[in-house]
């Protein structure tokens, strides 16, 4: 009989050979239920989660479409409200175009009328003024028109915060 040997296997030893296996497994999912396999095992591992994973994913699918009703909501009223505004915005310039064309025509006719009964200088220099204020009025409004072109460019190109 061979001597028995109670001794740990020496490392260094090349004679012995070890066979080790080993199984890893790493399980993911994407969105709020499981895969059926594992919703199973939670069902038998704690009776009844089945049914509140269920109201969970409910609950939850449930408060997803309130809010994106609500931002549906929010986005709707915030064009009906610019869509207003720009209504006002145009009804204002008209009007304002309208007023500025009766002032003109009136500070023209009463220089050319001031002209024509003898008072000459009276009448170019009411003219001329109503020319040059008309001239200075569309130089500011295309000044600050562009002006405002520029910074919602700058707003939308910033984009929301």
């Amino acid at each position: 009989m061979a001597p028995r040997n109670d001794n740990p296997p020496d490392p260094a030893d090349s004679r012995q050979v070890d066979t080790i296996l080993a199984h890893a497994e790493i399980t993911q999912w994407d969105g709020p239920l499981p895969p059926p396999a594992a919703f199973q095992m939670y069902e038998a591992t704690l009776p009844g989660t089945a049914e509140r994973l269920l109201s969970m994913a409910e609950e939850h699918q449930r408060h997803r479409i309130s809010q994106e009703r609500r931002a549906l909501e929010l986005t709707g009223e915030s064009m009906a409200a610019a869509r207003e505004a720009g209504r006002s915005d145009s009804r204002r310039s008209y009007l304002g175009i309208i007023l500025a064309f009766i002032i003109a025509m009136t500070g023209l006719l009463g220089g050319i009328m001031l002209i024509a009964t003898g008072r000459g200088g009276f009448g170019l220099a009411l003219c001329l003024s109503m020319l040059v204020g008309l001239a200075a009025v569309f130089v500011y409004g295309a000044r600050s028109r562009r002006a405002e072109r520029s910074r919602r460019r700058a707003e939308n190109a910033a984009g929301p915060e």
